[in-house]
């Protein structure tokens, strides 16, 4: 067995997105399907093409995997970390769609920091408040505090922009 050093890894860009591509085939007359097969190839093909196309190489993998568990009777099954989705790809375009919703994943993350954020700061003015409760301010007047509304404003500040980034996806 190998063991690693820390040199090994110096240089080694840090993983955004790594798509794990199901090309399993099955017999046709399997009962459950043929399997992936060569829809499964033809995307693993073009998000290789597409990873490159983008200068993405050290930080978007895309992995040939077998059976992911989920066997689409069209198109192919991939499966995305660190999403943590496994989705069904019907054509091309619903796979480049995988870079674009990674795009979004920071503010995302960001959101949740921020709520946590906000939950927090409402649970020291007054404690044992939900995330319910914090959606209704009004109710609570322990949350009438500078500071609080200050977060609690930085928070609806991404949901917005999160809101405007899904709205302008879908316009194409």
């Amino acid at each position: 067995m190998m063991r690693e050093s820390p040199q090994m890894w110096e240089g080694v860009s840090k993983m955004k997105l790594h798509l794990f591509v199901c090309v399993n085939e099955r017999d046709p007359n399997d009962p459950l399907g043929p399997g992936c097969g060569a829809r499964g190839a033809a995307v693993y093909a073009r998000l290789k093409e597409e990873v490159a196309r983008r200068g993405e190489v050290s930080s978007v993998w895309v992995t040939r995997t077998y059976c992911l568990g989920v066997c689409p009777s069209e198109g192919c099954t991939v499966a995305s970390y660190p999403k943590g989705e496994i989705v069904r790809i019907r054509t091309i375009d619903d796979a480049l769609a995988l870079f674009e919703v990674q795009e979004d994943d920071g503010l995302a993350d960001l959101e949740d920091l921020q709520r946590d954020k906000v939950l927090s700061l409402a649970r020291r003015l007054k404690p044992g408040l939900t995330l319910e409760d914090v959606q209704n301010p009004h109710d609570f007047p322990e949350l009438d505090d500078p500071d609080w509304h200050y977060e609690d404003g930085i928070l609806t500040g991404i949901q917005m922009a999160r809101t405007a980034l899904r709205a302008k996806r879908n316009e194409s």
